[in-house]
């Protein structure tokens, strides 16, 4: 389902003369595979969120063995170093795998190399000698180390990271997403016509309220939120953007009654009545609550019995 609907959207978009240079997606087999054989004058770039998720369980799995347990301490390192080596890589292919790539020398505390009669360096400020000799590098013939190297080198991963070297993110349409669920909820059915104007609304409320600023005190201070990240595990900072507007609304609402007055408009077919919306269940369960007080009488009952 997610391959034909990927298609037809993007026929869809195609046919009404939309010019597409560059579409992000997540790592889909499926749709690279579509992309390769159906468009390839489009280029694919895949979204280094879901990339370093995958490489940070990788990463969680190695180091939990006891021969690997140094390189826990690493994992943020190596997830942030990914970001950075697409980010800054500039569309250059090889130069995103060579930033990559620099890590195994880095991580040993390695700062300056020679690779291909060339001389490289890390992009980093050089580290004092306190910094360097704190650090917990790895040694080049650890189990740790090679373990590392494994993943760093892995063909698929940079196969992946030459796909990720204009840093685009698909962070926009998981936005969208939580909009449509103002209007469409996931747990009820609509008609089709139902489902597309609901759609359509939510389009013209993302739409409207893109780009946001963030919100101030009354000090011209910027606002934030303090946050518990369930990927790095540990507290961060967002930012607290100014509340979204439905003004929106009230030109929906003018031009639609002009329309109705208007007498040279007639419906191409009757407007079916509404059916009852069904409503929704406060829980999941088939039957239905029980008083608080008598569970709680069952629960002490039955422990009385185990005594």
């Amino acid at each position: 389902m997610e391959v034909v609907g990927f298609q037809r959207g993007l026929d869809y978009l195609l046919e009404r003369g939309v010019n597409i240079g560059v579409l992000t997606t997540d790592r889909s087999p499926s749709i690279r595979k579509l992309m390769k054989d159906n468009y390839s004058n489009i280029q694919q770039e895949l979204d280094p969120w879901h990339v370093c998720k995958s490489l940070k369980k990788r990463l969680v799995t190695a180091s939990n063995k006891k021969e690997n347990k140094i390189l826990q301490p690493w994992i943020r390192s190596i997830t942030n170093h990914m970001y950075w080596s697409c980010s800054t890589s500039k569309g250059d292919k090889e130069e995103c795998q060579r930033r990559w790539k620099s890590l195994l020398y880095h991580i040993r505390g390695i700062h300056r190399w020679e690779e291909e009669d060339a001389e490289h360096r890390c992009y980093h400020p050089p580290p004092t000698e306190e910094e360097q000799r704190r650090k917990m590098w790895l040694e080049t013939d650890s189990p740790a180390f090679q373990a590392l190297t494994g993943l760093v080198m892995d063909k698929n991963l940079l196969r992946d990271l030459r796909q990720m070297t204009l840093f685009k993110h698909t962070g926009s349409l998981e936005v969208y997403h939580s909009v449509i669920l103002k209007y469409a909820e996931k747990r009820l059915h609509f008609s089709y016509d139902s489902m597309r104007a609901r759609s359509q609304l939510a389009i013209l409320d993302h739409n409207n309220n893109l780009e946001r600023p963030q919100a101030t005190t009354q000090d011209g201070q910027a606002r934030y939120k303090a946050a518990y990240s369930k990927q790095s595990q540990q507290w961060v900072a967002k930012p607290i953007y100014e509340g979204t507007t439905q003004t929106f609304r009230d030109d929906l609402v003018e031009r639609v009654l002009r329309r109705r007055e208007d007498s040279s408009v007639v419906l191409s077919k009757p407007v079916p009545r509404p059916r009852p919306r069904r409503r929704l269940l406060h829980n999941i369960a088939p039957v239905p609550r029980p008083e608080k007080s008598d569970l709680v009488a069952k629960a002490r009952s039955r422990y009385m019995t185990m005594l």
